[in-house]
């Protein structure tokens, strides 16, 4: 059925089910089969890693070296897009890419032009909300038309500014690279019929991540009848808060009239145990298609959960675990998984108090670390001055006497003349600068004006090499302690990404390898310098998405963690923290544990939890449970302690039953409410019909309940 479909199809594949594996043997099929030519078959995925991934695929079944397909990511595709045809839609040659950072500094400039403070307008709130509009194809004068409200109203103007100074800047972000792309394809039929007769076949991976700018591009290119294979999994969308849409998956033949639906559900990664427990708990999910996976590798071990009194004895048993299993296991072998940053404090201390190697999966990334960050400003001044933001960066990096006061002076007489700040320097527009201020400006243009002439005479590697002796950037670090040390290593580190990618773009008859590099180094992602080999993996959910190990620990497991409580209480987010969940069981190949803590130190202090609600759906038959010794030992809590819930004081009130009119309600009971659904109590306060009841319902999630309006009925 797959290999023979033409049209539009979409490919459940649930986890482990060879979804890369799927989509390779499809293009491999194409071109070996039907004899397609392959310059004509297109793949699309979301991360680096997956698209290399794909692509070492495609080129072993295929034996086409190098592989003239495209392959790559939806920014990857949308930039390449926007190098060739992007003056159609008003872009210039050789724009920036501007990351967050430089977004930031963005919004904090536009904020100053419309005299909006940062204390009463957060940056990155704002920037969220320009993001969020962009990604749903919202451009400035509808964004403004649509304001409701004191908040919305400024953004509306922030963003007109925040867009005016990217204009400016010849910069896109991130999110511009998709809307200019579905601007183009929408806007200028020749240039879409012509690409539509290019792509013959266009295949899309994590369909259920993509969002409502990703689906038109998709649509734009394919055509609603056209040759699509999306390949998804609805129960592993994890990214809502990115703006992804699950409908896109969920409502596939919309888009798409006609398309066939196929499952894949044999899974080839995970125990038979952990895929029915991991299915058990998605199953609680109302929004989605359904599959069951199975698998013929066995049954596998039970899934053990342990019940900790506190995350240091949560800590100890998860290191004491794997060190039992490293007869078994290598550590590289190994994950643990965390839904936030802030749960890998007690786990490293404990790894490093046990001296076990690991490696953290969620530190600042190579390209984002601020020296070279730098160089790459550097690299983006000289290619394009108009670039504001890399300018405003290097302008005074190493110090030469730019202070701040001149800066604000050169981006004062730079809004007044509507110029750029290279025009106000280009143009020597400096006579009412002091003599001083003025002059270290000057340098500073004649530096980037030598380094413009010595990228045409020199190749990147050693023009690199000169900029660094000619700014003085190398000298800052040349001193004897770690830190310098440290930021010097990467410099150097540095220099060797560059060499590497120049030689091996030069061999595929690259031209312009600047412009390629700074692309590059704007798109990889964090994921990309996992180095597993090195120890035990440590990181979040999140970025585990996409990966697998054969044994994998999953600690916290606690309401206000997973669910975690930004996520919210609606249904929605609650099936999202699910689905995170279930991403992560299935990352286990062989061993899954996991864990619960009774209390938790936050913010210093200790605070009484909650188990998951998601433990109560794992199947008991499949599931060891050990009770920490621990558990009960805290003076700080009073009464019997249910594990389900929390102690006495902290369910919000101190009666264990109260009566409600006819009703007596006891904490714990299942109750039943008519829109809510049903759910458990978990603390009561008061008495009659003012009291009020905290209430876990299956699927809404925690809410707070008044007793006379409540209308609830016993389980």
């Amino acid at each position: 059925g797959l290999r023979g479909a033409r049209g539009p199809q979409m490919v459940l594949a649930g986890a482990g089910s060879g979804r890369t594996r799927v989509i390779a043997c499809r293009v491999a099929w194409l071109i070996h089969r039907r004899g397609v030519d392959p310059h004509s078959v297109v793949a699309v995925t979301f991360t680096n890693k997956a698209a290399g991934e794909m692509r070492e695929r495609i080129e072993r079944l295929v034996g086409i070296e190098p592989l003239t397909s495209f392959v790559g990511t939806f920014h990857r595709m949308s930039l390449d897009l926007l190098r060739r045809y992007g003056h159609h839609v008003g872009v210039r040659r050789g724009f920036s890419i501007f990351d967050r950072e430089d977004q930031i500094r963005l919004v904090k400039q536009a904020l100053e032009a419309e005299q909006l403070s940062e204390a009463s307008f957060p940056p990155k709130p704002l920037l969220a909300a320009i993001s969020s509009a962009k990604n749903r194809l919202i451009d400035v004068a509808t964004y403004e038309e649509r304001a409701r409200g004191f908040f919305e109203e400024r953004a509306a103007r922030v963003y007109r500014a925040y867009q005016g100074l990217l204009v400016q800047a010849n910069g896109v972000d991130f999110d511009d690279m998709l809307v200019y792309a579905v601007r183009l394809l929408a806007d200028n039929a020749d240039v879409r019929d012509r690409l539509r007769g290019h792509i013959q076949y266009l295949l899309v991976d994590e369909y259920q991540d993509t969002n409502h700018v990703q689906q038109r591009l998709v649509l734009e290119l394919a055509g609603p009848g056209g040759n699509i294979t999306a390949v998804g999994d609805e129960d592993q969308g994890i990214y809502r808060w990115r703006g992804a849409d699950l409908d896109n998956i969920l409502e596939f033949e919309r888009s798409f009239p006609g398309a066939a639906i196929r499952k894949l559900e044999r899974n080839y990664r995970s125990t038979q145990n952990i895929l029915s427990a991991a299915g058990a708990v998605v199953s609680n999910n109302l929004r989605r298609r359904g599959k069951t996976l199975w698998t013929d590798t066995g049954k596998g071990e039970p899934l053990e959960l342990y019940k900790a009194g506190d995350e240091k004895d949560e800590a100890r048993w998860v290191v004491n675990t794997l060190q039992g299993l490293r007869g078994e296991y290598p550590l590289s072998d190994m994950g643990i998984l965390v839904r936030t940053n802030a749960q890998t404090r007690s786990l490293e201390e404990e790894l490093l108090r046990q001296s076990v190697p690991y490696v953290l999966v969620a530190g600042v990334r190579f390209y984002e670390r601020a020296e070279i960050k730098d160089l790459v400003a550097y690299l983006r001044a000289v290619r394009n001055p108009r670039d504001n933001v890399s300018l405003l960066r290097i302008l005074n990096r190493p110090p030469r006497g730019i202070g701040k006061a001149t800066q604000g002076q050169l981006e004062e007489l730079a809004a007044a003349e509507s110029m750029t700040l290279w025009d106000v320097l280009d143009k020597d527009l400096l006579g009412g600068f002091a003599t001083r201020a003025a002059n270290a400006l000057r340098r500073f243009h004649a530096l980037i004006a030598e380094s413009n002439e010595r990228l045409d005479e020199l190749p990147l590697p050693e023009f690199l090499e000169w900029l660094l002796e000619a700014t003085g950037y190398a000298d800052l670090y040349r001193k004897d302690d770690p830190e310098s040390q440290a930021k010097l290593e990467n410099l150097r580190e540095f220099l060797s990404a560059v060499q590497e990618f120049v030689e091996e773009r030069l061999a595929e008859g690259e031209e312009d390898v600047l412009t390629a590099f700074l692309d590059h180094a704007s798109l990889v992602a964090d994921i990309d310098g996992w180095h597993p080999e090195r120890g035990v993996s440590l990181m979040t959910l999140h970025s585990a998405k996409g990966l697998e190990f054969p044994v994998v620990f999953l600690p916290g497991l606690e309401e206000g963690l997973l669910p975690h409580f930004n996520a919210g209480g609606s249904a929605e987010d609650i099936e999202e923290e699910r689905r995170l969940l279930y991403v992560g069981m299935t990352r286990a190949r062989q061993r899954l544990f996991l864990s619960t803590c009774r209390r938790r130190r936050i913010a210093g202090r200790y605070q009484d939890q909650m188990e998951s609600q998601f433990l109560a759906e794992l199947p008991e038959e499949l599931t060891e449970v050990t009770e920490s010794p621990e558990l009960f030992r805290s003076p700080r809590v009073r009464g019997v302690y249910s594990f389900f819930g929390q102690a006495d004081e902290a369910l919000g009130g101190n009666d264990d039953t109260a009566e409600f009119g006819d009703l007596v309600v006891r904490r714990g009971a299942r109750v039943r409410h008519p829109s809510l659904g049903e759910g458990v109590v978990m603390g009561l306060d008061g008495e009659g019909d003012d009291a009020k009841l905290t209430v876990y319902f299956d699927h809404a999630g925690k809410r707070k309940l008044v007793a006379r309006y409540a209308n609830l009925e016993m389980v």
